[in-house]
């Protein structure tokens, strides 16, 4: 299921812009994702579970990480804080499965030490497990580079931006949440790892979503969470560079190849090297798209 590299380890250079969350109660969400064609699918044991119904949950999901996807798509397992009752229940079950989730989303994550946690356990027993920290509270906001860099697993940052939201005594608003998602932005790109912004959560406000998507990509975002098929075509599109963005960095790439100076213009714009740079990493994120 997952993608490695001959030493066996996790690889970077694989698509993560969608994730479509679906309950672990609700196993016919992976045809639901398939059909939209996301990146990630999702199930929730934590928020999107009754606390009643846990134990069913984590049978019912079981069977669905049995699936071959034939690399269509990830499949991420949601669990329980791993320092609560349902979180330890979440991850022996996890133990056992002989096919385990791509990864794991980890929600409430606070310290590296936490994440380092499910690494010695989970992670030990399957190795190849992704993971994905969730930042939702002040606290796991202020170590959240600590988090990002905690164990080699860690592929992705998730702001739980409803959470945090909660937690501050904020509004979901842009302005509220711009220092938020900055930090956890730089976070990720300090250790290497990508970043996905929360869900948008009205499925007939399509203006506001592109809207949102725009100021995330440009923000330095690489993905986004989502409740709803209808999104995930947009979200891809938000994510992946277009052919003009493409074709402008190519210019750019073979007029620096072509200096023999150290700096140079194209139409008329100083091309230097944090320019050059920049457009080779877009140039890198079209090739893993599939459209460069």
């Amino acid at each position: 299921m997952l993608r490695h590299n001959g030493a066996g380890m996790i690889t970077r250079n694989v698509n993560r812009r969608s994730a479509m969350v679906f309950s672990a109660l609700l196993p016919e969400g992976y045809d639901d994702a398939v059909a939209a064609k996301t990146d990630i699918v999702v199930f929730d044991l934590e928020d999107g579970t009754a606390p009643d119904r846990k134990a069913e949950a984590r049978e019912t999901i079981a069977a669905v990480f049995e699936k071959d996807t034939g690399g269509a798509l990830l499949q991420y397992l949601r669990i329980n804080h791993p320092c609560t009752p349902d979180g330890v229940r979440d991850m022996a079950d996890v133990l056992d499965w002989n096919s385990p989730p791509d990864g794991l989303l980890l929600p409430k994550m606070e310290s590296a030490e936490e994440v380092q946690q499910v690494a010695a356990s989970v992670c030990a027993i399957h190795p190849k497990i992704e993971l994905m920290p969730i930042i939702e509270s002040p606290r796991g906001l202020e170590n959240v580079y600590d988090i990002a860099n905690a164990v080699p697993q860690v592929v992705m940052l998730l702001l739980g931006s409803d959470d945090l939201s909660g937690s501050l005594g904020s509004d979901r608003s842009w302005d509220a949440l711009a220092y938020a998602r900055g930090r956890v932005v730089a976070a990720a790109a300090d250790a290497g790892v990508e970043a996905m912004d929360g869900a948008f959560y009205d499925p007939e406000d399509e203006a506001g979503l592109i809207e949102e998507l725009a100021r995330v990509a440009a923000m330095g975002f690489t993905g986004k969470a989502s409740y709803h098929a209808g999104q995930i075509p947009h979200i891809h599109a938000a994510f992946t560079p277009s052919a003009e963005e493409i074709d402008e960095a190519k210019r750019i790439v073979e007029a620096a190849a072509a200096d023999t100076i150290g700096s140079s213009r194209l139409d008329g714009r100083m091309i230097n090297a944090a320019i050059v740079k920049r457009a080779r990493r877009l140039l890198a994120i079209a090739e893993r798209r599939g459209v460069a």
